[in-house]
């Protein structure tokens, strides 16, 4: 490994899933000094404490070091290496994202979609990690720990990556504080027992902060929309607004304010501030503030959507099963026998709300599949209610007495009931035999560590998927009016259902990316363009500043992660429905950052997988069995932008008829 893969390893922390806490500009010295003593033992470069030189500017075939070696060797004067330290720096990010990509690559790092990192569970049982140079290599951790409180005698290596990561700050998040005690002294003499080590190490240690070459050098005020500049914007208007954000980047920048109703909310708005969000939001910005009161409502003080740092990270490994892919694909018949039974409430000739008729579709499937239980009437009451607190409480659209009507106390009251329901149906005899779902996840972390998830936040934690349904059934809704809007892709999609389906209900195994290409490509395209949800918001706990444009703490910030979804530099003709821009050459959703239809950061969406399977299982039973048509049948698609990206109620369509019959059983062909 190198130094840099090497030091990740040193300073990840397991219990937040990122760096253990070494102030940033010390850290990317640290990766800078690493690529230095790697060219070094390379006999690429050597120095002394005022020159840093080069020896032979032959590549070594490695791409963390070879760049670095290049601009050594272009680089006319003899510097200090300090100088070179300070330099280099400045693509630390670049050189950390490439030492992670080894580290997934090889299997001795697991990667969450998130923007986490753990260990893989082999070398976390063993702690071993896989063939290195021949032999299984003793994890890093453990071996520099035990060096630094016995008596064992290092190699070479060994003592260089403790210089390094002495000279950084990051003993001190190896060691317990007794331990660091006692053994401080043998680590500032292993520290300074390798001649190149002690020359960057010092380099590191006395740079304390960026250079103002490298900070921002000219400060901008930020432009403002007004509520006057709001009302003038025909996306606006019609209820788009991520494409709204979008424009408003392209006029003013990536940053800027919209201030509106006396509040002032900061937007971010590009493919590199989703890429800044992921790698430094949860240094900069908070959740839970915008979330506090719309959870108390629902009696919780908090969930995995206000968490931040380290009870994030936790929490998401705590229900990653339950909300995983795999869910759906062991119970794939269940699925399509929920999808059936909702199909024959509806009733030929009948006229339906599209997304009211949806979000009862995805609701039952939801709470069969992730929690366990058949929700009726409850699960219209659950989403009234939410609807009216989102407006209430996070959007501050509604005063809150809106929340306290006879009706609304009803519909709470049902929430109750089924906070009680869902309890009283996860006892272990009633489970035993049974696939877990997610309440199973709950109640075991609840009973593992009640403080963590005390018994105050579980009923809230019980229902949260059956609300994120809600988005999934609005999603959906959004797909049928896409099938009826292109003919031409309703029919292809048809047609790869009615291969799925000729012998009978498919196993998973059978929903192959050959198998399901334009479903697949088809509800790619509609998380583009219809995002239902269209940007994070979140709170400024420390200042900064970005793209020349300072951000006081306090500062309510808008992540637009979806305003990519609009710019025609990333998406030809952004407007248009088009599923081919996903196939090669273009595969436009593969520019990192601009496509992220389940958000951006340490929030990204945990059930994003089982999301985008739902989506695409229901898009083929809804092309299947159902013949739809608009009311009118030239409706053209209207928006409402709150609480969510959603079709209006005047989204209708009648069932003429059904292509299949909805049996509630296997199909026999």
């Amino acid at each position: 490994m190198t130094f840099a893969e090497e030091l990740l390893l040193l300073l990840l922390d397991e219990s937040t899933g990122y760096f253990a806490p070494v102030p940033e500009w010390k850290m990317s010295c640290a990766f800078a000094g690493g690529v230095l003593m790697d060219l070094a033992l390379r006999n690429r470069i050597d120095s002394d404490l005022d020159s840093l030189t080069l020896i032979s500017a032959k590549h070594t075939g490695d791409d963390i070091l070879d760049p670095v070696l290049n601009e050594v060797a272009k680089e006319k004067q003899t510097h200090s290496p300090r100088y070179w330290v300070e330099r280099i720096a400045a693509r630390a990010d670049a050189i950390s994202d490439k030492a992670f990509d080894r580290l997934v690559g090889m299997g001795i790092l697991e990667f969450d979609t998130a923007g986490f990192w753990s260990l893989s569970k082999k070398i976390s049982r063993t702690g071993r990690y896989p063939l290195v140079d021949g032999a299984p290599g003793e994890e890093i951790k453990q071996r520099i720990s035990r060096i630094l409180v016995t008596d064992e005698i290092p190699d070479p290596r060994d003592i260089a990556i403790i210089g390094l990561l002495n000279n950084c700050d990051g003993v001190r998040t190896l060691l317990e504080p007794e331990e660091l005690e006692a053994a401080g002294e043998r680590i500032e003499l292993l520290s300074g027992m390798d001649l190149i080590g002690r020359t960057i190490g010092e380099a590191i240690r006395t740079s304390y902060k960026p250079p103002e070459s490298l900070r921002t050098g000219h400060r901008r005020k930020m432009p403002s929309i007004s509520l006057w500049g709001m009302i003038r914007s025909r996306s606006l208007r019609q209820g788009n607004f991520p494409k709204f954000l979008a424009e408003q980047a392209e006029k003013h920048g990536p940053v800027f304010a919209i201030a509106a109703g006396g509040q002032k909310l900061v937007v971010l708005a590009s493919q590199e501030l989703n890429l800044w969000t992921g790698k430094k939001g949860r240094l900069l910005l908070r959740t839970r503030d915008y979330l506090e009161d719309f959870q108390q409502e629902w009696g919780t003080a908090r969930s995995i959507a206000s968490m931040d740092g380290a009870d994030h990270f936790r929490m998401r490994k705590a229900v990653r099963d339950g909300n995983s892919r795999v869910v759906i694909e062991d119970r794939i018949h269940d699925l399509f026998a929920l999808a059936r039974r909702s199909f024959s409430g509806w009733k030929q000739g009948g006229i339906l709300v599209a997304e009211d008729a949806c979000q009862r579709l995805i609701g039952e499937q939801i709470a069969e599949l992730s929690v366990s239980i058949k929700p009726s009437h409850v699960l219209d009451d659950l989403l009234k209610f939410e609807y009216r607190a989102l407006l209430v409480h996070v959007f501050r659209i509604l005063p809150k007495f809106m929340l306290r009507t006879p009706r609304m106390k009803r519909y709470k009251q049902s929430v109750l009931d089924l906070y009680a329901q869902i309890h009283a149906t996860h006892t272990p005899a009633q489970r035993e035999g049974k696939r877990r779902d997610l309440v199973d996840d709950l109640m075991d972390l609840h009973q593992t560590d009640p403080q963590f998830l005390p018994e105050t936040d579980l009923g809230f934690a019980f229902i949260a998927p059956i609300i994120a349904g809600h988005y999934t059934g609005s999603a959906t809704a959004f797909a049928i009016y896409e099938m009826l809007a292109n003919p031409e892709l309703h029919a292809r999609i048809a047609a790869e259902s009615d291969a799925l389906f000729a012998n009978g209900d498919p196993d998973a195994s059978a929903f192959t990316p050959e198998a399901i290409d334009v479903a697949h490509r088809f509800t790619m395209e509609v998380l583009r363009l219809h995002p239902v949800i269209t940007v994070h918001r979140r709170t400024a706990m420390n200042s900064f500043d970005i793209d020349g444009i300072p951000v006081p703490a306090h500062s309510q910030i808008l992540i637009a992660f979806t305003a990519t979804h609009f710019f025609e530099k990333h998406f030809r003709e952004p407007d248009k429905f088009d599923i081919d821009r996903y196939l090669p050459p273009r595969e436009e959703h593969k520019q990192t950052g601009a496509f992220v239809p389940f958000g951006t950061g340490t929030h990204t969406c945990g059930g994003r997988r089982w999301t985008e399977f739902q989506l695409v299982l229901n898009v083929l039973l809804i092309a299947r069995y159902l013949k739809l048509e608009m009311v009118p049948k030239n409706y053209q698609l209207k928006l409402n932008p709150f609480p969510k990206l959603s079709p209006r109620k005047n989204f209708r369509v009648r069932v003429k008829g059904f292509r299949h019959p909805v049996a509630t059983a296997s199909e026999s062909g």
